[in-house]
């Protein structure tokens, strides 16, 4: 009995290292193949890191940048704002201390008009029509002088008269 189950022992333990042997073939192939896709895995989260650090150092840029972003996005007007805008041009008249008057304001008709213009006349002494100009120049808007006259005009109250024609380049249609 032992001689036959030691020649059936060793063609089952054979078989058995076979399987084993093929087994272990199979178990490392698939290894392989998880590590593969493990290395593939980890580059996707390096990449997808890198990007959500690059969201967040823009997110922070757009916190950090909101004040100028509301002055440069208040720069810009719209028919709805043009009043804003002349209520800007009278309280820098009273800065100066000329008189400012609106004598006549034309919309633009369209965009390749560049935006509306605006006959201004301005009342004081010398300096102050002149000072009228150079604070008009610094407005926040971007605005183009088209005509500018300054002239003595002999009264004792306001002696000198500022005549401008601007137009606002910075207007959103």
């Amino acid at each position: 009995m032992i001689i036959k189950n030691s020649k059936l022992l060793l063609p089952a333990s054979i078989v058995f290292l076979i399987t084993l042997a093929l087994c272990l073939i199979f178990l490392y192939k698939i290894l392989e193949r998880f590590a593969s896709e493990s290395g593939e895995t980890r580059e996707r989260i390096a990449i997808f890191n890198s990007q959500l650090k690059d969201l967040k150092i823009f997110e922070n840029y757009i916190a950090d940048t909101k004040n100028e972003r509301f002055l440069i996005e208040k720069t810009f007007i719209n028919r709805d704002e043009l009043v804003t805008f002349i209520e800007d041009l009278e309280g820098v008249g009273r800065d100066s201390g000329v008189d400012v008057r609106v004598e006549s304001a034309n919309l633009a008709a369209s965009p390749k008009d560049a935006g509306p213009s605006l006959h201004l006349e301005a009342r004081g002494n010398f300096s102050s029509v002149f000072k009228y100009s150079l604070l008009l120049e610094n407005l926040p808007y971007e605005i183009v002088f088209e005509k500018i006259d300054i002239d003595k005009v002999g009264g004792e109250d306001a002696p000198w008269r500022g005549d401008y024609i601007i137009k606002l380049l910075s207007y959103e249609f």
